[in-house]
């Protein structure tokens, strides 16, 4: 939070005194806040969502919709969804202002919770390993398949990929089901080029690969999806990618949807009493707009 470690001694400090009880106790080499300190959260917690909510009620009689909207979306979403969502506001509201911050969804939410943000665009799997934190209203507005995509040969048919063992590449290509649904165990014997080891996505696509019977030979991990589709295009292994990454991009791999299917959710994220407020109510609606006409 770009404050020192001494200033914030100092400002407990001040707010013990004011409070005129302990709000913090050692635990071992630690802190840990007091009841004291936990009551006194709470009462904080229903401060700022009193003053939100009189901003919402205020803001909601006026003729127009003002202000400044802050967003913070996952790299995809900042990249596919939020300009044109972005676009419509400005259209629909000119007074309106919309900043934008690329965060990952555990960020989104923190920040959210910090108060940085007024709306988080997160992504999950369903397999409930992200549950956001309670009470903060959580709405999803879309559904992103998952698909697999494998390089493309001259004759427009997917390009036979190398095949690799524990002890590297082999000159035996890969047979290559026809175009449809792609079955994971069908690629067995593929290199994979894997988003960051610790990504949501890799986590998914590795247990993917297990319930098939086999553990992937992974080439490469990229935090870029430019990158992997570059790397799947030169025919140096398969890649599993999100629908909005290959959304309005150029791609010259053959893409195929995963069977059983993969799919993230995508939610937007607000705390409860801004839900009310028209920059809200706005932004909110042009979601649902973008995920309705979303190609799937």
């Amino acid at each position: 939070m770009s404050i020192s470690p001494s200033a914030v001694s100092q400002q407990l400090a001040i707010l013990e005194r004011e409070a005129g009880v302990q709000l913090l106790e050692k635990s071992g080499r630690q802190v840990r806040l007091t009841d004291a300190a936990r009551l006194l959260v709470r009462h904080a917690d229903t401060i700022t969502g009193a003053i939100a909510a009189a901003e919402a009620d205020v803001a909601s009689i006026q003729g127009s919709v003002t202000g400044t909207l802050r967003v913070a979306a996952f790299p995809t979403a900042a990249r596919a969804v939020m300009p044109p969502v972005m676009t419509a506001l400005s259209r629909l509201h000119p007074e309106l202002r919309v900043t934008l911050r690329d965060l990952e969804a555990d960020e989104s939410l923190a920040a959210l919770q910090m108060d940085e943000i007024d709306l988080a665009i997160v992504d999950d799997y369903g397999d409930g390993s992200r549950v956001p934190p309670a009470g903060l209203n959580v709405c999803e507005f879309m559904r992103d398949p998952i698909y697999l995509a494998v390089a493309t040969g001259p004759d427009g048919t997917a390009k036979p990929t190398e095949r690799g063992t524990r002890a590297g590449p082999t000159p035996q290509a890969l047979r290559t089901p026809p175009a449809g649904e792609a079955r994971l165990e069908e690629f067995r014997d593929a290199f994979w080029i894997m988003d960051t080891d610790n990504s949501h996505l890799s986590r998914v696509t590795l247990r993917a690969c297990r319930a098939a019977g086999f553990e992937p030979h992974i080439r490469s991990s990229c935090r870029d999806f430019g990158v992997i589709i570059a790397l799947v295009e030169a025919g140096l292994g398969v890649g599993v990618l999100p629908g909005l990454a290959l959304l309005d991009r150029p791609v010259r791999a053959t893409v195929r949807p995963i069977s059983p299917p993969l799919v993230r959710r995508i939610s937007s994220v607000i705390r409860p009493e801004r839900r009310t407020h028209p920059m809200i109510v706005s932004a909110l609606a042009e979601l649902e707009r973008f995920g309705a006409e979303y190609p799937r």
